[in-house]
């Protein structure tokens, strides 16, 4: 349990540092700072939720889709959300291993969405720890 606290103390702190970036007007420092810090974000939101599912639910999921589709069932999660999270899980392979500008723009407008899930899911986990 000390781990998973670690961790979400990490999270909830790149989570306020990532949102800065969102808030800023933009330009393509702000779009490719605020990228980063969502690839940042998604790798501990899905290590999170891994350690959370393992620790109070016993759970193993071996991959961030899996661990996703797992949570729905543990947290308050619509079908929706549950898609937003498989489909940041696919921009994020995409980010980092293709660039283009347009991949860029269309990915920075779908971090304020992936902020939002991330962050709702953050605060259901540290309800229940």
């Amino acid at each position: 349990m000390a781990y998973l606290k670690e961790k979400l103390d990490l999270f909830e702190k790149a989570l306020k540092s990532w949102e800065k970036f969102l808030k800023e007007p933009y330009s393509e420092i702000v779009r490719d700072a605020a990228i980063q810090r969502y690839e940042f974000n998604y790798e501990l939101l899905w290590k999170c939720v891994k350690i959370f599912l393992k620790e109070n639910e016993g759970v193993d999921c071996g991959s961030p889709k899996s661990c996703f589709r797992a949570l729905k069932g543990v947290i308050r999660l619509s079908e929706e959300e549950v898609l937003l999270c498989l489909r940041m899980v696919d921009d994020r392979n995409l980010s980092v291993h293709t660039y283009s500008e347009s991949l860029a723009k269309a990915l920075y407008q779908r971090t304020k969405k992936y902020f939002e899930i991330a962050k709702k899911i953050f605060g259901e986990i540290h309800k229940m720890v």
